[in-house]
């Protein structure tokens, strides 16, 4: 998942990364390259022993530094190596050459940094995402599978519903906002929070398009969330 991102201090919300090890720089080969979807991909990345806290990412290198993007890290803090997940955009200049690399082939990147980790994992958890968004949420359920997590990824199509064989421990709820739902909740990812119970216990974490995270913001506070339990991590696709 390539975007922008909420960045707070790391000393503040995380125990595991120093400032010092998040501006490194590592040259890794490609362990895996798996295709999810017409245009959803997956990269393995060696981990040179790098510690994260879910939620954090890494910035992938280009030949030049406007090729520069951010991708989430959606590996557990257990797994062998650093998994990336993104989408193929044909005028993208950095997504076109990632799509292409096979196992063996070297990727520049430098972190891990982004706040947009987890608060309190004690409390119940509302993911909600669109597209690659999921990416995030899938390094929070590897690396604590005893979250007590509810999550709603909005997509067009079924074949996007990206690690979805992950979340079977969760309350998933998968909305398809174009044709072809079958059982699955037909419609956009806000239309499916307006139908929900909202729990004002909860904490909630959106992750995706600008649009989604406006709506579903306001939806939660007219509900009555107060906005410190609210956070969000919003991308737009740049290649």
């Amino acid at each position: 998942m390539a975007g922008p991102a909420n960045h707070v201090s790391l000393e503040t919300l995380t125990g595991t990364v120093s400032l010092d090890q998040a501006s490194r720089t590592f040259e890794s080969k490609v362990l895996e390259h798996r295709k999810l979807s017409d245009t959803g991909h997956e990269l393995v990345l060696e981990r040179h022993g790098l510690s994260f806290d879910p939620g954090m990412l890494i910035t992938v290198h280009g030949p030049d530094i406007t090729e520069d993007r951010e991708y989430t890290i959606s590996s557990g803090v257990n797994d062998d190596g650093i998994s990336l997940l993104f989408r193929w955009i044909p005028t993208g200049r950095l997504t076109t050459r990632l799509a292409r690399l096979e196992p063996g082939d070297s990727v520049r990147w430098s972190g891990p940094h982004g706040g947009f980790v987890l608060r309190d994992r004690s409390r119940p958890i509302v993911f909600v995402a669109t597209g690659t968004g999921i990416a995030p949420c899938r390094s929070y359920i590897r690396s604590h599978p005893d979250l007590n997590l509810t999550i709603c990824h909005g997509v067009r199509t079924g074949e996007d519903l990206f690690y979805r064989d992950d979340f079977s421990s969760a309350n998933y709820l998968p909305c398809i906002s174009g044709p072809g739902s079958q059982d699955l909740f037909s419609g956009r990812v806000t239309d499916q929070i307006g139908e929900m119970k909202i729990d004002l216990q909860a904490h909630y974490y959106l992750c995706g398009a600008y649009e989604m995270i406006f709506d579903v913001t306001g939806i939660l506070q007219r509900a009555g969330v107060p906005a410190n339990q609210i956070f969000t991590e919003p991308y737009y696709y740049n290649g």
